[in-house]
């Protein structure tokens, strides 16, 4: 607390003031704790969540030209892609399971609905392209088709398809799972893909999420208080988060770097997006460097992408950096997924849901050594698990969010991004090569067209895999960033003495 409040306290009656605080935080902090000692409950049919329905809606104000919220799953092939029908037998009928995937939003009710056609046949949500050229026309080709509508307007179907691109030149071929965020998030994809997916050898893939004890996202965590508190203790930080988010959005923009500098107060979505795909790199090589460093994954990759922003703004000879130095303010969002149950991810009619929210983290960016850059980032993932910023955030956006009007959850949800400097999500995938409809997946991207530029990263056997979606008109010599993201990696394992794959330092030189 700061001298004033303890100034106060110390002149006012102690028992007043308990019992102020007790008196108005008596019912979140009961609900807190409900939620976290409640029993598990059978699966039961579940209204849209508030979360749901703003995805559905749109959660930017119209003016921001933000398209729809979808996640964008391309699985890549050395050959040829597999066929429509086996796709449609062996990934979308699978899928058909899920009430969610099976039927038709209807945001005004809450609820979903079948569709008017009746029964959805598997081969309608399978849609087939053909191209020629190299992995760069691939990569190009799924961008150009992230917007791709599957909201109203397409016939009435269920919002999703599988996107099947064949590349009849020396490129690769893909499979792109496209799934309208109204569906439901990370975790619940992650839990409904390991239904069709399996190894070479036909055996079941085991997650390498904990859906009970962690979540997903950057973050790590899902922001509530790991160890017991006292009343008084947790009355102060459900205070201290509830007061960090509802003054989220109106915090300072975020200092105005060359990378930074097209988000403002009036931004929009240009309708151009571009994307850099970074440099794989081996799985095994991260986690010697994170065992070296005694921190997480999530530190070393958050740690090399704020690295790679800043050798970026140097080579720009950005004014800002040069000016603020390391007191610049360069914030990620992050999406951080919550446990569910065991029995509601296993029930079709549950097991799609949006149990996420995003939460602020600052990268660090203004740091000149790479050393002090991974210490900032470790401290500030720490905070967020041990402090419940984004269990309050849900529980605000949930509980307070239905009785907003559209526009002013609009504008909110507009003014929280608009100030921070890009998204940031790290996914981690199954550890061996799937079979997808009968073909092995050689590798894996995630892609998602966001309002700010968006950095994706996810694990797939053995390897980590990126990319970064942004303005095309904003970022030059934005082909950089893949040999900036690995000299980072390389500069981390020179620092702690680790050795570099061939392969890891070949992309940073390239």
């Amino acid at each position: 607390m700061s001298s004033t409040v303890q100034d106060i306290i110390a002149n006012t009656d102690q028992t007043q003031i308990v019992g102020s605080a007790l008196a108005f935080l008596a019912i979140p902090v009961a609900y807190y704790y409900l939620s976290c000692s409640k029993r598990s409950r059978p699966p039961r049919q579940r209204r849209l969540s508030f979360t749901s329905v703003g995805l559905g809606i749109g959660s930017f104000p119209p003016e921001s030209n933000v398209k729809e919220p979808i996640i964008n799953v391309a699985v890549y092939f050395d050959d040829d892609p597999p066929t429509a029908d086996a796709v449609a037998e062996l990934v979308v009928r699978p899928l058909l399971a899920y009430t969610r995937l099976s039927e038709v939003p209807d945001l005004t009710n809450r609820t979903t609905r079948p569709s008017r056609h009746g029964g959805v046949r598997p081969l309608d949500l399978v849609r087939e392209l053909t191209i020629k050229g190299d992995d760069t026309l691939t990569n190009k080709t799924i961008v150009e088709h992230c917007q791709d509508t599957l909201g109203a307007g397409r016939d009435d179907l269920p919002w999703w398809e599988v996107l099947v691109i064949s590349n009849a030149g020396p490129g690769s071929s893909a499979a792109v799972i496209r799934i309208h965020h109204v569906i439901g998030d990370g975790l619940a994809l992650v839990a409904a893909f390991e239904k069709f997916l399996t190894d070479v050898n036909g055996a079941s893939i085991q997650s390498p999420i904990s859906f009970k004890s962690s979540a997903s996202g950057v973050g790590g965590g899902n922001g509530k208080t790991k160890k017991t508190k006292g009343i008084l203790s947790t009355i102060w930080s459900l205070l201290e988060a509830t007061g960090h988010v509802l003054t989220l959005g109106a915090t300072k923009y975020d200092d105005d770097t060359v990378f930074s500098k097209m988000n403002h107060a009036k931004m929009k979505h240009s309708g151009k997006r571009e994307a850099v795909i970074f440099p794989t790199v081996p799985l095994d090589f991260i986690k010697k460097l994170k065992t070296a460093a005694k921190v997480s994954v999530n530190d070393l990759l958050m740690t090399a992408v704020s690295e790679a922003i800043h050798n970026y703004c140097l080579a720009q000879e950005d004014p800002m950096l040069a000016e603020r130095g390391s007191s610049i303010q360069c914030r990620a969002l992050l999406p951080v997924g919550f446990p569910r149950s065991a029995e509601g991810l296993n029930s079709p009619v549950t097991a799609m849901r949006n149990i996420w929210c995003m939460v602020s983290c600052d990268l660090g960016v203004g740091h000149v050594d790479i050393e002090d850059r991974l210490r900032h980032v470790h401290s500030k993932t720490q905070e967020m698990k041990e402090k419940p910023r984004a269990y309050m955030q849900l529980k605000v956006q949930n509980n307070f969010g239905p009785y907003v009007p559209t526009s002013v959850g609009q504008k909110t949800v507009f003014d929280t991004f608009s100030r921070h400097s890009l998204v940031l999500t790290n996914v981690p995938g199954p550890s061996v090569v799937c079979m997808f409809a009968g073909k092995p997946a050689k590798s894996v991207q995630l892609f998602f067209d966001n309002l700010l530029t968006q950095v994706d990263l996810l694990s797939y056997a053995g390897q980590v895999y990126g990319n970064m979606i942004f303005d095309a008109d904003q970022l030059p010599d934005s082909n950089i960033f893949g040999r900036l993201y690995a000299g980072a990696l390389v500069e981390l394992a020179n620092r702690l003495s680790i050795a570099v794959p061939p392969e890891v330092q070949k992309a940073a030189t390239a």
